[in-house]
């Protein structure tokens, strides 16, 4: 994994820049995005507001410390608010939220908690370490490990991320990501294989 961490509005519309060239070469336009912020903080008259957003193309993950951003990116509205990609998340519903009150919008955002769920696990409600242990590797059911309320106070604090934080930003973008991706690979691959069935029926007719 390629990660860029900051703050820095020329920063984010630079790697954008790069994730575009990179997306409209490619066949499938993904890009996996997931939002951090502080779960224990927010009030009716000071809600929570996204304090990190993180993006990822391929390898290539964006952490973006956008609390304590220098300046508003346009570029980065733009990028998000279009129909040009396809946005994976993961329980998505919050996300939204919490970006649409810094005034950036995500339209085509899809959610994998509400595509694929893992058959053989019983839990109610699985998270993303759930699905990403069954579709990418088992190592992934333990990517949550050793972080807890403490931690998710912290996304907030001023720059620079502790070390413990950017690993985690950039895995759970990457784990989204990587799994939407193998997902779409699937799904292309059964609707591919009915139709060469479809039309091998047809001409054994």
């Amino acid at each position: 994994m390629k990660v860029l961490y900051t703050n820095a509005a020329s920063s984010v519309e630079a790697w954008i820049t790069n994730a575009e060239s990179s997306l409209d070469s490619s066949a499938r336009k993904i890009v996996g995005v997931d939002v951090e912020y502080d779960k224990l903080n927010g009030s009716y008259f000071s809600p929570k507001k996204a304090a990190v957003i993180q993006l990822c193309v391929g390898t290539d993950v964006l952490v973006y410390h956008i609390c304590h951003a220098d300046e508003r990116s346009e570029k980065l509205y733009e990028f998000l608010y279009g129909y040009r990609y396809t946005f994976a998340g993961f329980c998505v519903a919050e996300d939204r939220t919490l970006l649409s009150r810094s005034k950036y919008y995500i339209h085509n955002l899809k959610d994998i908690q509400a595509i694929w769920r893992d058959p053989d696990n019983k839990k109610r409600l699985q998270g993303l370490k759930d699905v990403a242990g069954a579709i990418i590797d088992p190592i992934y059911l333990e990517m949550k490990d050793g972080f807890g309320r403490k931690e998710h106070r912290m996304w907030a604090d001023p720059p620079p991320l502790p070390p413990k934080h950017l690993e985690y930003a950039a895995r759970d973008a990457y784990a989204t990501y990587e799994v939407y991706r193998r997902l779409d690979v699937f799904e292309r691959g059964f609707f591919s294989l009915f139709k060469h069935f479809e039309k091998k029926r047809g001409r054994d007719w």
